[in-house]
């Protein structure tokens, strides 16, 4: 008589323990190296957003700490200009003076000082929005023999501040009919964040203008 030989094999309930096991680990596994990618990505972005905030603080900086004041002028080159119809959180203001540190964008002529202008705009049929800097690389001609030229710095700006620091005087929020340059200025940029519904990235610099007239005993006003 022939005896059967014991057959093994799985059944089918350890088969699905075993595949529901299996979904177990590869979901947790995917989700560590998801997370793993997300938070790097969101710190690439963050740091690309960090870099040119930075960027555009050092120009500006760059370009203030060598504001010019004409020789016998009666009134400051440096114009800021405060919005006051903007909300507290996002300033918009504007802000003109001349510098010998400035390198004009394209095939512009240029002398040894230009006129430039920091601002916000809004989008426009063929503007978009962020932040721009107008430029006149020849200041001493009459507007309608040379326009300002208008270049894009960042899209991502959303927020313009500037505060000017008098020789003997607090903070101010404008720096409009004044006799001289201010000591120093202090300027703020707002950042919107790449992802919705992160907050702005906030940067300020605050910069001492050389040409300033400082009054005797007044001290450095750098932080």
């Amino acid at each position: 008589m022939n005896r059967r030989m014991p057959v093994y094999g799985f059944t089918l309930v350890e088969l699905l323990v075993a595949v529901a096991i299996f979904m177990l680990f590869m979901g947790a596994t995917y989700g560590v190296f998801h997370g793993a990618y997300l938070a790097m990505t969101r710190t690439e972005e963050e740091q690309e957003l960090y870099q040119t905030g930075r960027v555009l603080l050092a120009q500006l900086s760059a370009e203030l700490a060598s504001a010019y004041q004409p020789a016998g002028d009666e009134a400051s080159a440096l114009i800021g200009e405060d919005s006051d119809e903007a909300s507290a959180d996002l300033q918009q203001d504007r802000l003109t003076f001349l510098t010998s540190a400035h390198a004009v964008y394209g095939e512009a002529p240029a002398g040894d000082v230009c006129r430039v202008t920091y601002m916000l705009a809004e989008e426009e049929v063929d503007t978009p929005a962020g932040f721009y800097i107008e430029e006149n690389p020849l200041p001493g001609l009459e507007p309608e023999e040379f326009e300002p030229v208008r270049h894009l710095l960042s899209p991502r700006v959303i927020g313009f501040n500037c505060k000017y620091l008098p020789a003997e005087e607090d903070w101010l929020t404008e720096w409009v009919d004044q006799p001289t340059l201010p000591a120093a200025v202090r300027v703020e940029l707002v950042l919107r964040a790449v992802r919705p519904g992160a907050k702005p990235l906030v940067l300020a610099t605050t910069t001492n203008l050389s040409m300033a007239t400082v009054a005797e005993g007044a001290s450095d006003a750098r932080p």
